[in-house]
């Protein structure tokens, strides 16, 4: 799916599946997200840096205009 983030937001974010990273600036801009096997959401800002949402998480950035769906 495409996510656009509508103004920039620091995350908590993950790096190489393992890691947990600093927090990293996610700018406004579009976004791949994806549905992971433990049922999370991963918006990916590259390949190995990404932010994990569970369904409740993600929704209330929806409903709060952070994130906007563009694409299912």
């Amino acid at each position: 799916m495409r996510i656009k983030i509508t103004k920039g937001q620091v995350l908590d974010a993950q790096e190489n599946d393992s890691q947990e990273s600093p927090a990293t600036l996610f700018p406004a801009g579009e976004y791949l997200a994806n549905l992971t096997p433990e049922g999370k959401i991963e918006v990916l800002v590259t390949r190995q840096i990404k932010a994990l949402f569970s369904f409740s998480q993600f929704r209330e950035k929806v409903s709060q205009g952070d994130f906007v769906v563009l694409e299912n």
